[in-house]
């Protein structure tokens, strides 16, 4: 099938540009380095991982942010901000 017969030929896209494409949507979709290197036809590994680097570095990010939003949601202050700012008493023995 050519692109013309996919229904995705435009003047402005190139089959570089369309390969490419197709390396990170698969790398979004969770896909390997050696599935995007069989179904893209690239040589050496080097070539395929830079798509899953991209991918793993946005998906790492959300991750980070999930995290970070669930920490912040589920935290139990050690010490209630009521007490913050303030000095402690000290007690003092009456002779």
């Amino acid at each position: 099938m050519n692109a013309r017969q996919a229904g995705i030929f435009d003047l402005s896209c190139r089959p570089h540009g369309l390969r490419k494409t197709l390396g990170r949507r698969m790398a979004d979709a969770g896909c390997t380095a050696h599935e995007i290197m069989a179904v893209l036809g690239h040589l050496t590994l080097a070539e395929a991982e830079r798509y899953t680097r991209e991918a793993d570095r946005r998906r790492g990010g959300r991750r980070a942010i999930l995290k970070l939003e669930d920490h912040k949601a589920n935290r139990i202050p050690q010490t209630s901000s009521d007490s913050l700012g303030k000095l402690p008493k000290i007690e003092r023995k009456s002779r």
